[in-house]
């Protein structure tokens, strides 16, 4: 809803948010949402399909050896 119809996000969406999360953390949602709608509108713009690019299993913000 935040991403497609900012407008939306009226009292009761925030209050719903407030049942189950503090401000640091709605603000830390917000920003995972930021990043993930932005990567994906750059994919998209770059007209890459799932799997085209290479990744780097090693890749990540996990600490090393944490990865199974």
């Amino acid at each position: 809803m935040l991403v497609w119809d900012p407008e939306g996000a009226g009292d009761r969406v925030w209050a719903m948010l407030r049942e189950h999360l503090g401000d640091p953390e709605i603000v830390e949602l917000g920003s995972f949402i930021a990043l993930t709608y932005g990567q994906q509108r750059l994919i998209k713009t770059w007209g890459v399909g799932h799997g085209e690019l290479p990744g780097d299993p090693g890749a990540g913000l996990a600490p090393p050896g944490s990865q199974r």
